[in-house]
C-alpha cells in the first residue's frame, strides 16, 4: 500500500493499479468511522460509535441551534445557518447509504483487478498511473476547498466574536461563565464542522472518482480495440481470442457501472433534491442580506454547493462522451483483415458498444451536466421570483 505522498506524485518502483484511486477514500472512510477497521479493538469500537453518534445528531444539533439563532440574530446570521441547517440534512442518509452498500464498492476491486492485468504496454501502464494520480489531487482539492469554507468561517467569527454555523452543543451552552463557555463552544464547533465536512467530501466525490476509472478503462479499450486486426504477424485464432478478450473487457466494465451506480444513484439523488433550495438560499443572502464578510462566506459556500454535484455529473458526461468513441473504434478498426468468424462477433460488439454507460438517480434524474445545469436555473428562477415578488426586501424590512 502506498503511502498519501506517493499517491499524489506518482512514486514507487510498483507499477500503479486503478484500486489505489480509492485508497484515500477508504482510509477516511475508516477515520470518520464508516469502514470498520481489524482488529475490532475497544478503541477502534469506541471511534465509530463516536463518529456515528456525531453523525446521526448533527440534524438536530443544526436544527436546534437555527431555531435558537432566529430568536435573537441577523437574518445574514440566519440565511447562513439555514444553508448549512438544510445541507446537512441528508448527510447522515448518505453516510448511512454508503456504509451500507460498501461491500458492494469493494465487490468491483477484483474486476479492475482484472482489467488491469491486460494492459501491459508502456502507455495503457501510464494511463492507469495518471488516473490515480488525477483522483488523489482530485480528493486533496475538493476537501480544500471544503475545509477552505470552514476556515473562512472560523476566522470571520473571532472577529465578529460570534460562533461560525452557531451549532447546539447543550452540555457546552450550560456553562455559566462566558469567556469559557464561548470558547470552548467555539473549538469543539469547529471540530465539528471540519468532521462533516469530510464526510460530506467523501459523500460527494466517491462517485466521480469511481466514474472516473471507468473513463480511463472505456478509453483503454476503444484503442485496444481500433488495433484489432493491425498486426499482421498474428493469426485468425489470436485476432479472434483478442476480440472474445475486448467483448469480455467490456462486459465487466458493464458491471463495475452496475454496480457503482446503484450505490451512487441514491446519494446523488440526494443532494439533488436539496441542491437548488441551498443554491437559492445563498443567493438571496448574498444578493440582499450579507455584509462584506458574510458575502465572502456565501460565494466560497455557493461554489462548493456547486461542486457537490458538478463534479460527479462532468465525469458522468465525459463517460458517456467516451462510449460513444467505442463503436467509432470498432468500425474503423482494420476488419478487413479479420475472418468471418471474427467478423460475425465484432457485428455483435458492435450493437453492444452503441448502448452508452449513464447513470439515473433513483430513475427520477440523469446524471449528467444538463441534469445539474437545470438545478442550477431552478435555484435562480426560484431566487428570481422570490426577488420580483419582494420577499427578501420585506423580510429585510421587518428586521431592520
Amino acid at each position: 500500500m502506498r503511502s498519501f505522498f506517493d499517491l499524489y506524485y506518482g512514486r514507487g518502483s510498483k507499477e500503479f493499479e486503478t484500486n489505489e484511486s480509492f485508497q484515500l477514500l477508504f482510509w477516511c472512510w475508516a477515520l470518520i468511522g464508516v469502514k470498520p477497521l481489524k482488529p475490532y479493538g475497544f478503541f477502534r469500537l469506541l471511534q465509530m460509535a463516536i463518529c456515528w453518534i456525531c453523525l446521526l445528531a448533527s440534524p438536530l444539533v443544526f436544527v436546534v441551534g437555527f431555531t435558537q439563532v432566529m430568536q435573537s440574530s441577523s437574518m445574514t446570521v440566519i440565511l447562513t445557518t439555514l444553508q448549512a441547517t438544510i445541507n446537512v440534512m441528508a448527510l447522515p442518509l448518505k453516510v448511512i447509504v454508503t456504509a451500507f452498500y460498501l461491500d458492494r464498492l469493494r465487490s468491483v476491486e477484483p474486476i479492475f483487478k482484472s482489467l488491469n492485468a491486460r494492459y501491459q504496454s508502456p502507455q495503457a501502464r501510464f494511463a492507469i498511473r495518471d488516473n490515480v494520480l488525477q483522483s488523489a489531487r482530485l480528493f486533496i482539492t475538493v476537501l480544500a476547498s471544503y475545509f477552505g469554507y470552514a476556515t473562512i468561517s472560523w476566522l470571520s467569527s473571532i472577529f465578529t466574536h460570534t460562533q461560525p454555523l452557531n451549532v447546539w452543543l447543550p452540555l457546552v451552552d450550560w456553562i455559566p461563565h462566558p469567556t469559557t463557555q464561548y470558547w470552548l463552544h467555539f473549538f469543539i464547533e469547529v471540530l465539528y464542522v471540519y468532521f462533516l465536512l469530510l464526510s460530506q467530501c467523501l459523500s460527494d466525490l466517491y462517485p466521480a472518482i469511481y466514474i472516473k476509472a471507468l473513463r480511463t478503462h472505456i478509453t483503454l479499450l476503444a484503442e485496444r480495440v481500433s488495433r484489432l486486426g493491425a498486426n499482421s504477424n498474428l493469426t485468425n485464432e489470436d485476432n479472434y481470442q483478442e476480440l472474445i478478450d475486448c467483448v469480455r473487457s467490456h462486459q465487466e466494465i458493464l458491471q463495475i457501472s452496475k454496480t457503482v451506480g446503484s450505490v451512487l444513484s441514491i446519494t446523488i439523488f440526494m443532494q439533488f433534491t436539496i441542491a437548488a433550495a441551498v443554491l437559492c438560499i445563498c443567493m438571496l443572502n448574498l444578493f440582499i442580506f450579507a455584509d462584506a464578510n458574510h458575502r465572502v462566506i456565501t460565494i466560497v459556500y455557493y461554489l462548493c454547493v456547486l461542486m457537490q454535484t458538478l463534479l460527479t455529473c462532468y465525469q458522468a458526461s465525459m463517460l458517456e462522451a467516451d462510449c460513444a468513441n467505442l463503436p467509432n473504434a470498432i468500425f474503423h478498426c482494420n476488419w478487413l483483415a479479420l475472418d468471418k468468424r471474427s467478423r460475425h462477433l465484432l457485428i455483435y460488439f458492435l450493437h453492444r458498444s452503441q448502448k452508452e454507460i449513464s447513470f439515473v438517480a433513483v430513475k427520477m434524474f440523469r446524471i449528467n451536466l444538463g441534469t445539474n445545469l437545470s438545478i442550477a436555473k431552478f435555484s435562480f428562477t426560484l431566487y428570481t421570483f422570490m426577488n420580483k415578488m419582494g420577499v427578501g426586501e420585506n423580510i429585510k424590512h421587518q428586521f431592520e
